[in-house]
């Protein structure tokens, strides 16, 4: 099966950013394989929760 690539788009709040997080956590247990790339607003909450995640 062929790897895959995901893309997460969500931010400005942690009501936006916490869900996207456990989405990805989830998809990388069941595919640890998968590239997962989260597109964000720069200079928001994302640019400092999604990396430390």
């Amino acid at each position: 099966m062929k790897q895959p690539r995901i893309i997460i788009s969500g931010g400005g709040t942690g009501g936006h950013i916490f869900p996207a997080i456990a989405i990805a956590n989830a998809l990388k247990e069941k595919r640890p394989d998968a590239t997962i790339l989260f597109v964000g607003a720069e200079k928001r909450m994302e640019m400092e929760r999604v990396p430390a995640a």
